[in-house]
């Protein structure tokens, strides 16, 4: 259900195309030629409030959540720091092209080809390009990995709401004047934490001024206003942003505004994308139940803030690249929103504001942010109920955390006390942290998992070119067993796993040095007593993540070869290998028998099911020798994104029957349609790859058609695989329930379903705003039909 004022927001939003500004980009340039002299953490800061100080702001008709992230509603700002050569390379088909297009109107354009060619050569992704080696982005251009976190800042935040909405930010400046009394320079190290407390106070001041400047519109705004009601809440918002967030809020509405100036300014800050809201209903319940028994708030009152806070988040979109548009494709932030759980003494942590995000989330069907419901032994049953209703609606969200895996992996991972991994939230997608005390980057890269297997068929040469890419692993003749090919593919891995944490920890290690933030970091817990920001180790918890792109395709492929080829000796290795190098082309008799011939990864069958778990085993060995750039470990994530589509691209015919070209399957999930033996079959193959060995998450979609879990006996069945993949220790599970006739329909008449939400990867999308090789391959997923 949404108000008058919340459907005219939410039309609004939609009738807007997403676009790209250029005053962000003016503002910094104008900043750091002003504070070129500074250390780069100072020169950051400045850049901040100069930002904050000079940046349009508006107010749109009803609102009552303020503060935009940019000069207009659904808008990207652009990063001259972190990206500028590529852009002025695409500033020409940003609005056309098929993925994540953005409006550019032609003074933005004529004044981002002014500005960006000042930063030729400065910024952050070339100055890491100079210090990649070549082989390095050979392999990545040849799509065996990427290697992230090149055109952004490290963003994969959960601030410390509960702390920060209590205290007010001038504690926090408080705090960090008291560090710089305290503190003699006698060293560099001395000097740079000073430096750092000095910023964090430049930034605190700053969203003073940004909180001050809006106050001052919503007063202007309430002088001018003939409507009595408008009148009055305009006059309150300007009241609220007086109060917060310099100091602590005191009611509702002054929470909900507090987390998202705090949220909008360090996104305005660096670009990071994956900071979280983490357990809202913890940290705000408080202030709801108070304003209630008050008689401050209604329910229905407190919804419509939430709703309009969800709109505003949903405003939040970043510029990428013409590859980053296809492989993140639907405009994702990933800010998630988690709620249930359990408290610090292990009790069911539900209260009144976990069924506000759903009710809020029910009605107004955002994109953002993505909303997850924490799940373990004692869960609420209405909370679950609630859950599987709005899943059983088709809306895609809430999705499912398993705290019976997670709390005990956050433990291993961070070291954390069992009272701090009760307390854990989601930076980005499905990356379990301490929540307030986490710096976790799963933003390492993604390796292709059956290019590793094609490059290991030929001796570590790129069949599309020819090239000697990866190690030599042995000729073809010589792969006679699973054993030995296994053996070759993990090799290949360890290869291309070295070349990017390598990269990554020169990626790191640049933020540290050269793009460090100071607002970001003063909302994460130790990052102040330390006076380090979160680049430069900071925080209390530090970890990376890794991901796998391929899984399913890898394991099905191995298996094939391994029963059709060594032990059934169908074909032998050269006939498979003509095959593929035809693109099955008059081979279609050999295709057919790989795919219905073989053991396919996702039916409960614990052969292929083993492979699979033995390859994310054999992916988080390799990672565990290495350390990241701020001393904190790699981990595994079983999580593509998009992804899957642009690295299926570079990958010829392959083994488990797949064109040359075609996706690979997304995420965890099994490869598209071979999934043909049940939901509760899938549900346990996936269980089944170990992910206590992917310590940063495993990403599980799994689609079901509408019409086979109707009523009470359609919740029961949806209720059945979310708890047999939990008891199989299964860490994430998100579904669809849409038919193809739906998506289809939505392909030709998108005007008509553009509310349509679909789950992509670990993050919400409008279906009409994905291209339509994405799309397609969400029509391809299984729809499971349970009987």
């Amino acid at each position: 259900m949404m108000t008058e004022r919340v459907r005219k927001l939410k039309q609004i939003q939609n009738s807007v195309k997403p676009s790209l500004s250029a005053e962000r980009a003016r503002l910094a340039t104008e900043a750091i030629e002003q504070y070129a002299a500074e250390p780069p953490v100072l020169q950051k800061a400045y850049m901040l409030a100069h930002i904050l100080k000079n940046m349009t702001i508006f107010m749109q008709e009803g609102e009552l959540i303020v503060a935009n992230h940019t000069d207009k509603p659904r808008c990207a700002p652009v990063f001259p720091e972190y990206n500028s050569e590529w852009i002025i390379e695409q500033i020409d088909d940003f609005a056309t092209r098929p993925s994540d297009p953005l409006v550019l109107l032609e003074e933005d354009k004529k004044e981002l080809l002014q500005i960006l060619p000042k930063w030729k050569d400065r910024s952050f992704d070339q100055i890491v390009a100079r210090h990649l080696p070549e082989h390095t982005k050979k392999s990545e251009t040849s799509g065996v990995f990427t290697i992230g976190n090149r055109d952004c800042g490290t963003g994969h935040l959960t601030p410390d709401y509960y702390n920060l909405l209590r205290n007010g930010l001038n504690y926090y400046k408080e705090k960090c004047r008291k560090k710089i009394e305290e503190t003699e320079i006698d060293s560099p190290e001395t000097q740079a934490k000073v430096d750092f407390w000095n910023s964090v106070i430049i930034t605190i001041d700053a969203a003073g001024e940004l909180a001050k400047r809006y106050s001052e519109l919503a007063a202007k705004l309430a002088a001018e206003e003939t409507d009595s009601i408008r009148k009055q809440e305009l006059l309150e918002i300007s009241e609220v942003c007086k109060n917060v967030p310099l100091n602590p809020a005191k009611t509702f509405m002054e929470a909900v505004q507090f987390v998202w100036f705090v949220h909008i300014i360090i996104s305005i800050e660096a670009n990071g994308h994956g900071t979280s809201f983490h357990r809202f209903d913890q940290y705000i319940n408080d202030f709801y139940v108070k304003d209630s028994a008050e008689g401050r708030i209604t329910e229905e009152k407190a919804i419509e803030i939430l709703q309009c806070f969800f709109i505003k988040v949903t405003d939040i979109i970043k510029l990428r690249d013409k590859f980053y548009s296809e492989s993140f494709a639907g405009y994702p932030i990933w800010q998630n929103i988690i709620i249930g759980g359990q408290t610090a003494d292990g009790k069911d942590a539900t209260n009144e504001t976990s069924f506000l995000v759903l009710k809020a989330n029910r009605g107004v069907q955002t994109s953002q942010p993505t909303a997850s419901v924490r799940y373990f032994d004692g869960i609420s049953e209405e909370l679950m109920e609630e859950s599987l209703k709005m899943i059983q609606e088709g809306l895609a969200t809430p999705a499912f955390f398993n705290d019976n895996l997670v709390v005990p992996m956050v433990m291993e991972k961070m070291g954390a006390s069992i009272e701090e991994a009760r307390n854990w939230g989601i930076q980005g997608c499905v990356q379990p942290c301490v929540a307030g005390c986490s710096d976790g980057r799963p933003t390492v890269g993604y390796v292709n998992l059956l290019k590793c297997v094609e490059l290991a068929l030929h001796n570590g040469v790129n069949p599309v070119d020819g090239e000697q890419l990866g190690p030599k692993t042995g000729e073809l003749s010589t792969l006679d067993s699973l054993e030995k090919l296994t053996k070759a593919f993990n090799t290949q891995i360890d290869y291309f796993v070295d070349l990017m944490l390598k990269g990554f920890n020169v990626v790191g290690s640049m933020h540290a040095n050269r793009e460090p933030v100071s607002f970001a970091s003063m909302t994460i817990n130790d990052c102040i007593a330390k006076g380090k920001s979160v680049q430069h180790g900071g925080a209390r918890y530090s970890e990376s993540g890794a991901f796998i792109c391929g899984i399913g395709n890898a394991a099905d492929a191995l298996a094939a070869i391994d029963t059709l080829v060594f032990k059934k000796k169908v074909f032998d290795m050269n006939q498979l290998m003509d095959a593929l190098h035809s693109n099955f082309e008059g081979k279609e008799d050999i295709r057919l028998t790989l795919l219905n011939k073989a053991p396919k990864y996702g039916n409960d069958d614990d052969y292929v099911d083993a492979i699979a778990a033995g390859i994310v085993k054999h992916y988080s060995e390799s990672l565990s020798r290495y350390r990241d750039s701020r001393g904190g470990k790699y981990v595994v994530v079983v999580e593509s994104q998009s992804m899957n589509v642009s690295q299926g691209k570079c990958v010829l015919a392959s083994a488990d029957g797949r064109f040359a070209g075609e996706a690979l399957n997304d995420n965890c999930s099994p490869v598209m349609g071979r999934d043909v033996s049940g939901p509760t079959a899938a549900v346990k193959s996936v269980a089944k790859l170990d992910q206590k060995n992917a310590k940063d998450g495993c990403l599980f979609n799994i689609r079901f058609e509408p019409r086979s879990i109707q009523g009470d006996k359609g919740r029961e069945i949806l209720r059945s695989v979310v708890q047999t993949y939990f008891d199989n220790m299964g860490e994430h599970i998100q579904i669809n329930v849409v038919n193809n006739e739906t998506l289809r329909a939505a392909q030709k008449e998108p005007e008509k379903y553009r509310d349509l939400l679909v789950r992509v990867a670990g993050y919400l999308a409008y279906f009409t705003e994905l291209d339509k090789n994405v799309q397609d391959n969400v029509i391809s997923r299984t729809a499971h039909t349970p009987n």
